[in-house]
């Protein structure tokens, strides 16, 4: 994989392609992101991505799930809700008569792949439980193409939720990011891969103000 430094990722055409759009939208407040977490998502590097790209001061808030973070910006505390298109309940926020969409983005995410707990051999004699988001679950054949295992699913809110859950020995493996990883201290057994993905930005309709 090539690491872009960030003069390079500024210059790629696909950055001027998000950033023209992004810089058509003007906020009345500075802004304030929600999205989900907990910390080491896929959407976390997107919020701060996003942030980097508007080139301006903002914050972001990490909730539990998208409807959380959808809760949170009708309330008034955040002005924007960040969400990735690959969501299987996103119709809820683009139908919702309470905000609307402000624009689209595309973001690389941070390397997945499926890990397990560091030091600890895989028990083979019963299939696995392997804890998942839903968007990225049908990368799991290829994940484990150089393994032979059985295996079953369940299916949590997030990457990071499912790293927490290996770590905490409720399940054997789980898809997550290179981030939430590193956090949880869990170790990928699989190939790795980034996703290609696009993202959706939302705003509550008394606070948008366009050029």
């Amino acid at each position: 994989m090539i690491v872009q430094t960030e003069i390079e990722r500024k210059k790629s055409p696909r950055f001027k392609w998000n950033h023209q759009i992004i810089s058509s939208v003007l906020f009345l407040e500075p802004l304030k992101i929600a999205t989900l977490g907990p910390a080491g998502t896929s959407s976390e590097a997107s919020a701060q991505y996003l942030l980097s790209m508007l080139g301006e001061e903002g914050t972001y808030s990490l909730f539990s799930s998208y409807e959380k973070s959808y809760e949170n910006l009708i309330s008034g505390t955040s002005n924007m809700l960040l969400v990735a298109n690959a969501y299987q309940g996103i119709d809820k926020f683009y139908m919702s008569g309470e905000m609307e969409f402000l624009f689209p983005f595309i973001y690389e995410t941070p390397l997945y792949g499926i890990a397990k707990r560091k030091r600890e051999e895989l028990v083979l004699d019963r299939p696995l439980l392997i804890a998942t988001h839903h968007a990225p679950s049908s990368l799991i054949p290829w994940f484990l193409s150089g393994h032979d295992l059985e295996y079953e699913t369940i299916f949590v809110r997030s990457t990071s939720e499912a790293a927490n859950k290996l770590k905490n020995g409720e399940v054997d493996l789980c898809i997550t990011t290179e981030i939430a990883a590193q956090k949880n201290n869990v170790e990928f057994i699989s190939p790795t891969r980034t996703i290609v993905m696009l993202w959706s930005v939302f705003g509550k309709k008394s606070l948008l103000s366009f050029k």
